[in-house]
């Protein structure tokens, strides 16, 4: 999947607007609207990697702050640990040959 980048939106929609300047606001107008979900989606695309990333640095130059002096921080160091465990361990999928629990029965009202 090609991730759009800004610059080849903004490239696309300055050849696209240099194009139409001479076009009456009739025609331009309909040619334009696709153009911005294409762009809003770039610029959401872009944010959220730009957000992950920052979020990614931050959580390392934490980490690295704490493994400087690990005597002082064990406490942090055992914390980081866990979580790096808890994100990278799934639970072990399904197995298909066991029988599948079927949902008990409603109790039955008295008559």
């Amino acid at each position: 999947m090609n991730t759009p980048t800004l610059p080849s939106l903004l490239s696309g929609l300055a050849a696209g607007s240099s194009a139409l300047t001479d076009a009456p606001w009739w025609i331009v107008i309909p040619l334009l609207l696709p153009v911005f979900p294409a762009l809003a989606s770039g610029i959401a695309t872009l944010a959220t990697a730009y957000s992950d990333n920052r979020a990614a640095t931050m959580r390392r130059r934490h980490e690295d702050r704490f493994l400087e002096d690990p005597d002082r921080h064990q406490a942090g160091l055992d914390h980081i640990a866990r979580m790096h465990q808890t994100t990278t361990t799934l639970p072990p999928p399904p197995d298909p040959a066991a029988p599948t629990q079927q949902p008990a029965e409603p109790p039955v009202p008295p008559p």
